[in-house]
């Protein structure tokens, strides 16, 4: 009897698996019963071959003859440390035992590529089934099998994967060895690093050149009725700023208006509402941990991924959406109580709101999940105890917003307060909280209660004390983890609208899942250093970036990387051919290195660099 061969990306992962099947028996490198087989790769154990077995012209020594490299048909070769296992998987997929093979590596692009360069290389053409699980618990595994998806559904997300591989292999080996033998020192090239390392660069000149100014504010104590109040003073005609770019001007106000008293102009009441915040997606939770915890963006994807394989309290973490399905929502109160357990007063609210059946929830959109849905608790309760600190601080965090995302709007009531003191005026700002709503669930976002007194237009106050403050302007911050995966998202865009920056993720820099990945190659080439959590370009860093761009800017550029992100994305659902994309790198390839090849134009000269660089863990590139 035919049996069905499961490929898991990990071997803990294909123990999970074989244990939902009950399949027990254990060969070298396989698990097996009577249905079954159960096997796995480990990582990548199929990869683009070097430029020397591509062509035989391009081995020895680097040189610019060679250029461009562009295989008419990559050629695929087996990592020598893995191919044992890779023999093993290869005699499964062919032999006459087994009439299908189920794809269960990590449900995403990369997942697939793992898979589909094994499938290939060993010439399968058995049907194929995709196990696509949002939790690795029993139940979550169980409903997976139950809907496996036809392998041809995914074709176009592999068709993504290859391209997005094969166009970076294009990228890297091309203008890493053009850049290299023209600049005289070696520089790496990345389709996704180089622009990435060219917004570190342009943020550390940006700080460096930046020329501060003195400035000062006259700060104001009023009182009404021995109340008082603090109140800024804003500049005439439009009273929009409380700069003040001469410290005379300042001297003339604090003048004519101290020890004086005033009439209010104005007073604006409107009540306001916070709306609930949508639950994460991998990178809204990198740049969370990073600001609340201090974490990496590799570091939390670490800590995420084994939270969802290993612990099994989370869902797939590596998703780029925030949004849930009604399918998912219909079930979500078992999820709330696990919740519950550790956070009863929040999960109690929103638990209350979902049964009443009364609101819509914005984080309930069906057209807003493709792949995968946000991270959300699983149904499985966790124990404090069994976890460790940075786990358990990541995990309360997940569980706290997807209670919020079901929690009321926080309402208050803002005033708006201009006092008129001898032709001048001074603004005061208020805001009462009336009910916090999701606020409880994050009660580190809840602003200062800051009431003011209960006035009306014509009441006098008094101006008990006036201060001339001065200041200076502030360069841009360096980028931290959380800034730097922000940029990433919108290709460099500083964008604060939520809505806009949502829009934009389709033409962002890498995908949630290779973004902590690009910062580490940057750390462990010296490109980028780490001080405390600011991330600065190195001296080594803005050379590289200046050789690229005196020769083909067009390769540092991050809306160019986000718009081949984009298509890469439009590949996966059906929406961008595969061999458009491809025609598109592989002619921007071998013009760049033509023009190059042709140009006397000569790179910058490499820096004597002698600072002091840190990195966090080495990557293998």
């Amino acid at each position: 009897m035919a049996r069905t061969l499961i490929i898991a990306e990990k071997p803990s992962v294909a123990r999970e698996l074989a244990a939902v099947l009950g399949v027990k028996g254990r060969g070298d490198g396989f698990l097996q019963g009577q249905d079954h087989v159960v096997t796995w790769a480990v990582g990548h154990l199929v990869n683009i071959a070097e430029p020397a077995e591509q062509n035989p012209e391009w081995s020895g020594r680097w040189s610019m003859r060679q250029l461009p490299m562009l295989p008419s048909r990559f050629v695929l070769g087996i990592l020598p440390t893995t191919a044992k296992q890779y023999e093993i998987i290869r005699n499964f997929l062919l032999s006459d035992d087994i009439d299908t093979v189920i794809n269960a590596t990590d449900a995403g692009r990369e997942g697939e590529l793992i898979f589909r360069r094994i499938y290939h290389l060993a010439g399968c053409e058995k049907p194929i089934q995709r196990l696509w699980a949002n939790d690795m618990t029993e139940k979550g595994l169980h409903k997976a099998f139950a809907n496996l998806v036809n392998g041809e559904e995914k074709r176009n997300l592999g068709h993504a994967a290859f391209a997005r591989a094969e166009a970076d292999w294009l990228v890297g080996m091309n203008f890493s060895r053009l850049f290299t033998l023209r600049a005289g020192s070696l520089i790496t090239v990345g389709r996704v690093q180089t622009p990435v390392l060219k917004l570190l660069v342009e943020r550390r000149r940006e700080i460096e050149n930046f020329e501060p100014k003195d400035y000062w504010t006259v700060e104001g104590e009023f009182e009404h009725q021995t109340e008082p109040f603090k109140a800024t003073w804003f500049a005439p005609p439009e009273f929009k700023d409380s700069k003040i770019w001469k410290e005379e001007d300042g001297q003339a106000v604090v003048a004519a208006c101290g020890g004086g008293t005033g009439e209010v102009l104005e007073m604006e009441k409107k009540k306001g509402k916070q709306k609930p915040p949508l639950p994460f997606d991998l990178t809204t939770l990198q740049k969370e941990a990073n600001s609340r915890l201090n974490l990496s963006a590799q570091q939390t994807l670490t800590i995420a991924q084994d939270l969802y394989e290993k612990k099994k309290l989370i869902t797939y973490p590596r998703t780029d959406s925030r949004y849930l399905t009604q399918e998912l929502f219909a079930e979500c109160l078992e999820n709330m109580r696990a919740v519950y357990a550790h956070f009863p007063e929040i999960s109690q609210s929103a638990a209350a709101n979902i049964k009443g059946g009364k609101k819509k929830f914005e984080c309930v959109n069906d057209k807003k999940v493709s792949d995968h849905h946000a991270i959300i608790p699983t149904t499985l309760r966790a124990n404090p105890a069994v976890l460790g600190k940075d786990e358990w601080a990541l995990y309360e965090m997940i569980c706290r917003r997807f209670a919020a995302a079901f929690m009321d709007d926080a309402l208050f009531a803002s005033s708006t307060l201009w006092i008129g003191v001898n032709a001048h005026r001074f603004r005061a700002t208020g805001k009462i909280f009336q009910d916090k709503g999701w606020l409880e669930a994050e009660p580190w976002r809840a602003s200062e209660d800051n009431p003011l007194p209960n006035l009306r237009k014509g009441n006098a106050v008094t101006v008990r004390e006036l201060l001339q403050v001065a200041h200076k302007t502030k360069p841009p911050a360096h980028f931290t983890d959380a800034t730097l995966l922000a940029a990433m998202e919108t290709a460099g865009k500083l964008v604060d609208d939520e809505e806009l920056r949502d829009a934009m993720k389709e033409r962002g820099l890498g995908t949630p899942a290779t973004r902590a990945q690009i910062i580490e190659t940057l750390l462990a080439r010296t490109y980028i250093g780490k001080d405390g959590k600011r991330l600065i370009a190195t001296d080594l860093g803005c050379w590289a970036v200046d050789v690229v761009c005196s020769m083909i800017p067009q390769v540092a550029s991050p809306e160019l990387t986000g718009e081949w992100e984009k298509r890469l994305k439009e590949m996966e659902q059906g929406g961008y051919a595969y061999g458009v994309f491809m025609h598109q790198v592989r002619e921007m390839v071998s013009t760049g290195v033509n023009r190059v090849k042709g140009s006397n134009a000569r790179p910058p000269q490499c820096p004597v660099v002698t600072e002091r660089r840190t990195r966090t863990k080495e990557v293998s590139t």
